[in-house]
């Protein structure tokens, strides 16, 4: 809302134009339009992309977290495989990360604001952040209504899909709409099958249940919809933000009892910086279901993003941050 009206205070006095950079090439003539340009979530943005922004502008300001997801050609990768649990290649130079090295001064913001309790942004704050950003206190709460907490759902993956991992979550989501209105809510799943699974499931109960669909309808009208409810894929929530966040890993034993040690995106070279993104989507409280065994559960001391999801999931069942693995891969991530 606080945007809202700078943009509006701003096109009071000069025309302010917010455009993907495709629209930019395709409908702005090629000259200095702009007396500034702002590039937003710019660690998604490639080099390449920018160009057409930039060249209309006198100045520029490049804004992004080098720690969040980098441009990617996931829906490609994924696209031509058939299932969704190998390495995803990412383009690692960003318009962010071009900037950092070329442009100054450069400012670095501190200050986190979405979290509303400690411990949801703790976990970032001592392996992302080096424990530099700055946490308000929080002012408490009842203890199921804030803060991190883990759901043992214990199902069977196959096929890209995990049926009882989903049913379980689908029941806490009807539970959450019958008697929680008042919050937002957001799913993010590890798959694309199982965000599907989900969302259909949901869509289901809503069709005979009332007060979900009350919800349903409720959020997405509030407030223009900005808190609309919704399930995606860990690709897809950069940017979002609702009070409860409900996150299911997927990933569990197969119908044989083996455990595979495979994480979609997550084993790919930038699975740390995904789950970061995935880990401060939440104002209030994270809830994360998953099937995963963690006795099983031993990532090479090189897959940075399978090392953060366990430490994650001790972290969501414990309240500790990082004291369960082994040397060999606590060294990965500092003391």
């Amino acid at each position: 809302k606080l945007v809202k009206r700078s943009i509006a205070a701003l096109t009071e006095l000069h025309p302010c134009w917010m455009m993907v950079p495709t629209a930019v090439a395709s409908f702005l003539p090629r000259e200095e339009l702009f007396d500034l340009v702002v590039i937003d979530e710019a660690s998604q943005m490639t080099p390449e992309h920018s160009i057409s922004a930039l060249m209309r502008a006198k100045q520029a300001i490049i804004v992004g977290d080098t720690n969040q997801l980098p441009p990617t050609n996931f829906f490609k990768a994924a696209a031509d495989i058939e299932e969704e649990d190998s390495d995803i290649s990412t383009i690692e130079e960003s318009i962010l990360e071009l900037a950092n090295s070329a442009f100054r001064p450069k400012h670095r913001l501190l200050w986190h604001y979405r979290s509303r309790h400690e411990s949801l942004i703790a976990f970032s704050n001592f392996y992302i952040y080096e424990n530099d950003l700055v946490i308000f206190p929080s002012p408490g709460g009842k203890r199921d209504k804030m803060g991190v907490d883990l759901v043992r759902a214990d199902g069977v993956y196959q096929s890209g899909i995990n049926p009882v991992e989903a049913a379980t979550v689908a029941d806490a989501i009807v539970l959450f709409m019958e008697t929680d209105s008042d919050r937002s809510l957001g799913v993010v799943t590890m798959n694309q099958s199982q965000m599907e699974q989900i969302e259909s499931m949901v869509m289901r109960h809503a069709e005979t249940n009332r007060k979900v669909a009350d919800y349903l309808e409720r959020w997405d009208t509030q407030d223009d919809g900005l808190e609309r409810f919704f399930v995606k894929n860990i690709e897809n929530v950069q940017g979002d933000e609702r009070d409860v966040i409900y996150i299911s890993t997927v990933y569990g034993k197969d119908p044989l009892g083996k455990f595979r040690q495979a994480f979609g995106p997550i084993n790919g070279s930038a699975g740390k910086r995904r789950l970061n993104v995935l880990f401060t989507r939440a104002k209030e409280k994270i809830t994360t279901f998953t099937s995963i065994p963690l006795d099983q559960l031993n990532p090479g001391e090189h897959n940075e993003g399978a090392i953060l999801l366990k430490r994650w999931l001790e972290y969501s069942g414990t309240g500790v941050v990082g004291e369960r693995l082994k040397d060999s891969a606590r060294s990965r991530f500092g003391p």
